[in-house]
Protein backbone atom coordinates (compact mmCIF):
# COMPACT_ATOMS: atom_id res chain seq x y z
CA UNK A 1 0.00 0.00 0.00
CA UNK A 2 1.58 3.35 -1.01
CA UNK A 3 0.21 6.88 0.55
CA UNK A 4 -1.45 8.74 -2.24
CA UNK A 5 -3.27 11.46 -3.23
CA UNK A 6 -6.31 11.66 -6.69
CA UNK A 7 -5.50 14.52 -8.78
CA UNK A 8 -7.63 13.82 -11.58
CA UNK A 9 -10.60 11.20 -12.60
CA UNK A 10 -12.40 10.49 -15.67
CA UNK A 11 -15.11 8.48 -16.99
CA UNK A 12 -13.52 5.01 -18.68
CA UNK A 13 -15.20 2.84 -20.96
CA UNK A 14 -18.54 1.90 -19.68
CA UNK A 15 -18.03 1.34 -15.63
CA UNK A 16 -14.37 2.21 -14.91
CA UNK A 17 -12.43 5.75 -14.19
CA UNK A 18 -9.35 6.86 -15.49
CA UNK A 19 -7.41 7.99 -12.46
CA UNK A 20 -4.44 10.43 -12.20
CA UNK A 21 -2.54 9.94 -8.63
CA UNK A 22 0.46 11.45 -6.44
CA UNK A 23 1.83 8.56 -5.23
CA UNK A 24 4.49 7.91 -2.43
CA UNK A 25 7.89 6.80 -4.14
CA UNK A 26 6.42 6.88 -7.86
CA UNK A 27 5.52 10.09 -8.16
CA UNK A 28 2.19 10.99 -10.49
CA UNK A 29 1.31 7.94 -12.03
CA UNK A 30 -2.23 6.88 -13.86
CA UNK A 31 -4.36 4.18 -12.93
CA UNK A 32 -7.40 2.37 -14.16
CA UNK A 33 -9.95 1.88 -11.15
CA UNK A 34 -12.41 -1.16 -13.06
CA UNK A 35 -16.45 -1.35 -12.17
CA UNK A 36 -15.37 2.29 -10.53
CA UNK A 37 -17.65 4.53 -11.71
CA UNK A 38 -20.39 4.05 -9.42
CA UNK A 39 -20.84 2.19 -6.29
CA UNK A 40 -18.03 2.60 -3.15
CA UNK A 41 -15.01 2.63 -4.73
CA UNK A 42 -16.01 5.98 -6.49
CA UNK A 43 -17.34 7.79 -3.36
CA UNK A 44 -13.55 6.37 -1.82
CA UNK A 45 -11.69 8.21 -5.05
CA UNK A 46 -12.06 11.98 -3.59
CA UNK A 47 -9.51 14.80 -4.18
CA UNK A 48 -7.91 16.68 -1.42
CA UNK A 49 -7.80 13.48 0.55
CA UNK A 50 -5.36 11.08 1.85
CA UNK A 51 -5.27 7.42 0.23
CA UNK A 52 -3.55 4.38 0.45
CA UNK A 53 -3.50 2.66 -2.73
CA UNK A 54 -2.37 -0.58 -4.06
CA UNK A 55 -2.30 -1.95 -7.73
CA UNK A 56 -0.83 -4.88 -9.82
CA UNK A 57 -0.40 -4.92 -14.03
CA UNK A 58 2.54 -3.86 -16.25
CA UNK A 59 3.31 -1.16 -18.23
CA UNK A 60 2.44 2.94 -18.17
CA UNK A 61 -1.19 2.19 -16.91
CA UNK A 62 -2.01 0.14 -13.86
CA UNK A 63 -4.93 -1.98 -12.31
CA UNK A 64 -5.85 -0.51 -9.06
CA UNK A 65 -6.67 -3.19 -6.57
CA UNK A 66 -7.30 -1.58 -3.59
CA UNK A 67 -7.81 1.36 -2.11
CA UNK A 68 -8.98 3.31 1.25
CA UNK A 69 -9.32 6.88 2.58
CA UNK A 70 -6.69 7.14 5.53
CA UNK A 71 -9.19 10.78 6.30
CA UNK A 72 -12.06 12.45 5.24
CA UNK A 73 -11.39 14.75 2.31
CA UNK A 74 -11.06 18.62 3.10
CA UNK A 75 -14.00 20.93 3.60
CA UNK A 76 -12.13 23.09 0.88
CA UNK A 77 -15.35 25.51 -0.55
CA UNK A 78 -16.18 28.20 -2.86
CA UNK A 79 -13.20 30.04 -3.51
CA UNK A 80 -10.60 27.70 -1.91
CA UNK A 81 -12.07 24.89 -3.65
CA UNK A 82 -10.71 26.88 -7.01
CA UNK A 83 -7.30 26.90 -5.09
CA UNK A 84 -7.56 23.02 -4.68
CA UNK A 85 -8.29 22.42 -8.26
CA UNK A 86 -5.26 24.75 -9.23
CA UNK A 87 -2.95 22.76 -6.99
CA UNK A 88 -4.08 19.78 -8.94
CA UNK A 89 -3.53 21.16 -12.43
CA UNK A 90 -0.34 22.25 -11.72
CA UNK A 91 0.68 19.10 -10.73
CA UNK A 92 -0.72 17.61 -13.56
CA UNK A 93 0.66 19.90 -16.20
CA UNK A 94 4.65 20.37 -15.10
CA UNK A 95 5.20 17.61 -13.10
CA UNK A 96 6.14 14.86 -15.54
CA UNK A 97 4.70 10.76 -15.05
CA UNK A 98 7.37 8.58 -12.73
CA UNK A 99 8.99 11.23 -10.78
CA UNK A 100 9.08 10.53 -7.75
CA UNK A 101 8.53 13.54 -5.27
CA UNK A 102 7.67 12.71 -1.54
CA UNK A 103 9.08 15.99 -0.59
CA UNK A 104 6.49 18.10 -3.16
CA UNK A 105 3.88 15.56 -2.26
CA UNK A 106 4.31 16.50 1.28
CA UNK A 107 4.26 20.37 0.15
CA UNK A 108 0.90 19.50 -1.56
CA UNK A 109 -0.90 18.53 1.47
CA UNK A 110 0.73 20.88 4.06
CA UNK A 111 -0.68 23.45 1.50
CA UNK A 112 -4.03 22.18 1.40
CA UNK A 113 -4.08 21.98 5.30
CA UNK A 114 -3.04 25.53 5.36
CA UNK A 115 -5.68 27.04 2.84
CA UNK A 116 -8.74 25.77 5.05
CA UNK A 117 -7.45 28.26 7.62
CA UNK A 118 -5.27 31.14 5.39
CA UNK A 119 -6.58 34.45 5.79
CA UNK A 120 -4.80 35.44 3.03
CA UNK A 121 -5.13 31.46 1.10
CA UNK A 122 -3.25 33.37 -2.28
CA UNK A 123 0.19 33.52 -0.45
CA UNK A 124 0.25 29.71 0.15
CA UNK A 125 -0.40 29.38 -3.76
CA UNK A 126 2.58 31.37 -4.46
CA UNK A 127 4.23 28.99 -1.91
CA UNK A 128 3.35 25.86 -3.35
CA UNK A 129 4.46 27.25 -6.99
CA UNK A 130 7.76 28.10 -6.03
CA UNK A 131 8.27 24.78 -4.42
CA UNK A 132 6.95 23.14 -7.42
CA UNK A 133 9.08 24.88 -10.22
CA UNK A 134 12.23 23.99 -7.80
CA UNK A 135 11.03 20.83 -7.67
CA UNK A 136 10.99 20.23 -11.69
CA UNK A 137 13.64 21.82 -12.56
CA UNK A 138 13.27 25.62 -12.79
CA UNK A 139 15.37 27.22 -10.51
CA UNK A 140 13.88 30.60 -9.16
CA UNK A 141 16.59 32.34 -7.39
CA UNK A 142 14.41 35.25 -5.57
CA UNK A 143 17.48 36.42 -2.80
CA UNK A 144 20.26 37.59 -5.12
CA UNK A 145 20.40 39.24 -8.55
CA UNK A 146 21.79 37.71 -12.08
CA UNK A 147 24.35 40.28 -11.81
CA UNK A 148 25.79 38.53 -8.25
CA UNK A 149 24.22 41.03 -5.73
CA UNK A 150 22.08 40.76 -2.81
CA UNK A 151 18.75 41.68 -3.66
CA UNK A 152 18.26 44.84 -1.05
CA UNK A 153 14.22 45.60 0.47
CA UNK A 154 14.52 49.17 -0.37
CA UNK A 155 15.62 48.43 -4.38
CA UNK A 156 13.21 48.45 -7.55
CA UNK A 157 14.37 44.95 -10.19
CA UNK A 158 12.79 43.18 -12.78
CA UNK A 159 12.50 39.92 -13.60
CA UNK A 160 14.14 38.66 -16.58
CA UNK A 161 12.91 34.98 -17.23
CA UNK A 162 15.80 32.84 -18.13
CA UNK A 163 18.49 35.37 -16.40
CA UNK A 164 16.42 36.03 -12.66
CA UNK A 165 16.66 38.95 -11.17
CA UNK A 166 18.27 42.09 -12.55
CA UNK A 167 18.53 46.05 -11.40
CA UNK A 168 18.29 46.65 -15.27
CA UNK A 169 14.88 47.82 -15.01
CA UNK A 170 13.83 49.12 -18.54
CA UNK A 171 11.41 46.70 -19.29
CA UNK A 172 8.89 48.53 -16.98
CA UNK A 173 6.24 46.04 -17.38
CA UNK A 174 8.31 43.53 -15.12
CA UNK A 175 8.93 45.82 -12.26
CA UNK A 176 8.79 44.29 -8.65
CA UNK A 177 10.01 45.55 -5.21
CA UNK A 178 13.18 43.98 -3.59
CA UNK A 179 10.96 43.59 -0.53
CA UNK A 180 8.43 41.58 -2.58
CA UNK A 181 11.15 39.42 -4.05
CA UNK A 182 12.48 38.90 -0.37
CA UNK A 183 9.28 37.99 1.05
CA UNK A 184 8.75 35.48 -1.68
CA UNK A 185 11.89 33.78 -0.83
CA UNK A 186 11.22 33.85 3.25
CA UNK A 187 7.66 32.74 2.29
CA UNK A 188 6.78 35.39 4.63
CA UNK A 189 4.22 39.00 3.32
CA UNK A 190 4.45 42.20 4.75
CA UNK A 191 1.55 44.03 3.08
CA UNK A 192 -0.80 44.16 -0.15
CA UNK A 193 2.04 44.87 -2.84
CA UNK A 194 3.88 42.24 -1.97
CA UNK A 195 0.89 39.65 -2.86
CA UNK A 196 0.01 41.50 -5.84
CA UNK A 197 3.71 41.67 -7.07
CA UNK A 198 4.09 38.13 -5.95
CA UNK A 199 1.05 37.53 -8.10
CA UNK A 200 2.25 38.93 -10.99
CA UNK A 201 5.30 37.80 -11.14
CA UNK A 202 4.50 34.19 -10.32
CA UNK A 203 1.98 34.15 -13.29
CA UNK A 204 4.27 34.94 -15.31
CA UNK A 205 6.97 31.86 -14.51
CA UNK A 206 4.33 29.66 -14.55
CA UNK A 207 3.04 30.69 -18.01
CA UNK A 208 6.70 30.04 -19.46
CA UNK A 209 6.70 26.72 -17.96
CA UNK A 210 3.45 25.92 -19.28
CA UNK A 211 4.62 27.38 -22.71
CA UNK A 212 1.54 30.03 -22.36
CA UNK A 213 -0.85 27.22 -22.69
CA UNK A 214 -4.32 28.08 -20.93
CA UNK A 215 -4.82 26.73 -17.08
CA UNK A 216 -8.72 25.75 -16.84
CA UNK A 217 -8.55 26.28 -13.40
CA UNK A 218 -8.25 29.91 -13.70
CA UNK A 219 -11.57 30.14 -15.44
CA UNK A 220 -12.95 29.06 -12.29
CA UNK A 221 -11.88 32.05 -10.43
CA UNK A 222 -13.06 34.38 -13.09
Amino acid sequence: MRAAFLLHRRPYRDTSLLLECLVAGEGRMPLIARGAAKGRLKGTLQPFQPLTLRWRGRGEVMTLTHAEAVEKPLDLKKKLLYCGFYLNELLMRLLPRGDACDNLMQVYWKTLLHLQYSEYPDWELRRFELQLLQETGYGVVLDSTCEGEPVSSNTTYSYNIGQGVTRDCSAADALIHGETLLALHQGEWRNARERHEAKLLMRRLIDHSLDYKPLKSRELFR
